[in-house]
């Protein structure tokens, strides 16, 4: 049986308690009465969520690195892959997207596209994220930055379907930095905060909690995340592990692509909202 991940469970709860859970409310959850931040999903201070998995895709689909030996390991709040890394090291993790054109319905469903480490043995985390929905019918973007789970929630700074986003995730024990740059339209937004200890970096589809719960998926159609590099290395040379988002009921909600040759690219794919 699939559990939610504890610090999600914890997240809704503070929000449903009233308790804003960054320093700007996120529009997307007050939408659905309640107020939110990113966070780890599945690959952050809670631990993973698993159940079952299957082989990667093959080279015929999306360019995929071969057959990965690991499986994909399904869990309910992220889609992407994660890395360990050493314990301690000066760690930075990158990654490029963009914004996809979503087909929105009334419902508010939203995703965060990230580039984040969990640090202090797991306790917590940093990230950098577009919070990427549809709200009332419409689709609503903006960057979404979080340092040692203290995070902030631009809602004033909009981004479009196309634009190309920039993610990072810089790590060491005397400073952390998180930035976001939206190339197409040149804005920046940059999070810096106390030094920490990495343990795990991931590139990912992550879930938004709600006062009710987690957001569902828009139909996003396809994500490419290009770039990807965990300490200036390709991501397929940490010889990551893949995740794909499901349901409580186990159906497959963002399915997650296998490596592109090279091993900085892959994508992920809207199943099911």
């Amino acid at each position: 049986m699939h559990v939610m991940n504890r610090f999600v469970a914890r997240a809704c709860a503070v929000a449903g308690a009233g308790v804003a859970l960054s320093t700007v409310a996120v529009t997307a959850a007050s939408a659905s009465g309640g107020a939110a931040t990113i966070h780890p999903g599945a690959l952050g201070p809670a631990g993973i969520v698993a159940g079952r998995g299957g082989g990667l895709w093959s080279a015929s689909r999306d360019h995929a690195l071969g057959q990965i030996t690991a499986a994909t390991t399904n869990n309910q709040t992220t889609a992407g892959y994660k890395t360990t890394v050493a314990a301690g090291s000066a760690t930075s993790a990158a990654a490029t997207f963009t914004v996809p054109r979503l087909s929105c319905t009334t419902a508010t469903r939203v995703i965060a596209p990230l580039a984040g480490m969990t640090v202090n043995k797991n306790k917590t985390f940093s990230a950098a994220a577009v919070h990427v929905g549809c709200v009332k019918d419409k689709a609503v973007s903006y960057p979404s930055l979080v340092v040692n789970g203290n995070g902030k929630d631009y809602t004033t700074t909009h981004f479009a379907a196309g634009d190309v986003i920039n993610l990072s995730t810089s790590v060491t024990t005397s400073g952390t930095t998180v930035q976001l740059t939206d190339v197409t339209k040149n804005v920046t937004k940059t999070l810096t905060g106390a030094g920490a200890s990495a343990s795990a970096a991931w590139i990912s589809d992550d879930a938004w909690p709600s006062r009710t719960g987690i957001l569902g998926v828009p139909n996003f159609g396809k994500l490419a995340f290009t770039n990807c590099l965990i300490d200036g290395k390709a991501l397929g040379h940490w010889h990551p592990q893949a995740y794909q988002r499901v349901n409580s009921h186990g159906t497959v909600q963002i399915a997650t692509g296998g490596l592109w040759p090279g091993g900085t690219a892959f994508t992920t794919h809207y199943r099911h909202s």
